[in-house]
């Protein structure tokens, strides 16, 4: 068994950050940053990790404050101009450093189920600012009820629940269906992970492919998937291995399959607290290792990416955006991606010694994560600029994590309300509305 120290991801960081290669890579011309400026690459990339959610103007004075550039200003436009010579795909390719750091040589670390990750593909949406580049590269949406159209973005993304790390993640126009972002999504599972997913993903393209690659699902169901999925329904049966193929309206031309290919799966009757029964469809057909009684714990594992987008909205703040351009937009949502990472590799020792210290309370105890991210922003940059000292700043940080812990109340219910998205009116955001606190 191996553990590695928190360090370890900073250090795999700050070298592809340092890198001379990633500098030429994710730069826009080959002239970019090749002058003594007053931000040079590096430095933007850390006033970057640390999620511009404040005024600009703040949020530079902030930085430079802390940091050990040679100037100590700099302007709003001038830090837009240095901002439009970088890639986004830099902070994307910068978090699958630190995925692959993290799954590689730490199984003390990696929570699994009975040998498996457990992972979770779901999709949401993000309010965009309102500009003439983002109507260009994304799409405007009204509700049901024809309110004022604003810009919205879908997103999706490929979480690991047991671990809260979200292995590849993508902000596209409203307009992309979630099953076609699935489908790349899958490329980031190895073989023997198990993936959950809701009833707007059950698909026999996805499963097959799923399967060929030694992936394993869980969908939930509708019982108007197939007339097989249906039969077992109105059966009233508990728990049945079917045959379901392949149909298209359209041609097969292309596809690794025909319309006599077909996949074994299982499907399993739920009985939930309100009376109804849910339809799982899985490929876990080994009934003695996977008994029918784990299953309804199982799929409800999946709520774990659900709590993962209100971090990332409320938390994170990812729709808080500092700029109005597609490049820019995708800059702060990869950047978003990865400081939720690395939050969430930042406070696990943590979480594991509020569990001891807090064992003989009422509640169950867990970092507030809230605080926790302030606290993250407030000394980011001597975590990634120390020399010496940085693992004395994770250490302060640990201790101000198991400090300031909030109450796990079980049983606690909300009345969920399906409508309320349907009602909302989302404001359209405008460049000069930052916050200043």
């Amino acid at each position: 068994m191996a553990k590695k120290a928190v360090s370890a991801f900073i250090t795999s960081s700050k070298s592809f950050i340092n890198a001379p290669s990633t500098k030429e890579k994710y730069r826009v011309k080959m002239t970019d940053f090749t002058r003594n400026r007053k931000l040079p690459f590096e430095q933007l990339v850390l006033c970057m990790l640390k999620l511009l959610r404040k005024s600009l103007v703040l949020e530079l004075r902030s930085f430079f404050n802390k940091s050990e550039s040679s100037t100590n200003k700099m302007t709003s436009s001038a830090f837009v101009q240095s901002r439009k010579k970088l890639k986004p795909d830099l902070f994307y390719d910068l978090n699958q450093v630190i995925l692959k750091e993290y799954y590689t040589d730490n199984d003390e670390n990696v929570k699994l189920y009975k040998g498996m990750r457990v992972l979770s593909i779901d999709g949401s949406t993000l309010g965009l600012p309102f500009s003439k580049d983002i109507l260009k590269h994304y799409s405007t949406y009204n509700n049901q009820n024809k309110t004022e159209d604003v810009d919205l973005g879908r997103v999706s993304v490929l979480y690991d629940v047991l671990n809260n790390m979200v292995l590849d993640g993508y902000l596209r126009p409203f307009s992309q269906g979630e099953n076609t972002i699935a489908m790349e999504h899958i490329q980031y599972a190895q073989k023997g992970d198990l993936i959950i997913m809701d009833r707007n993903y059950p698909s026999f393209n996805l499963a097959w492919h799923m399967q060929q690659q030694g992936i394993d699902f869980l969908f939930r169901c509708q019982t108007g998937f197939s007339n097989k999925v249906k039969e077992f329904y109105e059966s009233g049966k508990r728990d049945e291995i079917i045959h379901i193929q392949a149909k298209r309206k359209k041609s097969f031309k292309n596809l690794p399959y025909d319309r006599t290919s077909y996949l074994k799966v299982r499907m399993l009757r739920i009985e939930l607290d309100s009376g109804e029964a849910e339809i799982l469809m899985t490929s876990l057909l080994d009934k003695k290792e996977f008994p029918h009684k784990i299953f309804k714990d199982l799929y409800f594992k999946r709520w774990g990416v659900e709590t993962f987008y209100d971090h990332f909205k409320n938390i994170i703040g990812v729709e808080q955006f500092s700029g109005t351009s597609h490049q820019f937009i995708q800059q702060e949502f990869n950047c978003a991606l990865y400081m939720s990472n690395m939050q969430s590799i930042l406070t696990q020792d943590a979480e594991d010694q509020v569990e001891e210290k807090y064992k003989k309370r009422k509640y169950e105890y867990k970092v507030n994560r809230s605080l926790a991210l302030g606290f993250i922003r407030e000394r980011l940059i001597e975590i990634y600029t120390s020399e010496h000292d940085s693992e004395t700043v994770l250490e302060e940080l640990k201790e101000l994590f198991i400090e300031n812990v909030v109450p796990i109340r079980p049983g606690r219910k909300n009345k969920r309300d399906v409508d309320k998205y349907r009602r909302r009116t989302k404001p359209k955001q405008f460049k000069n509305r930052r916050g200043l606190l």
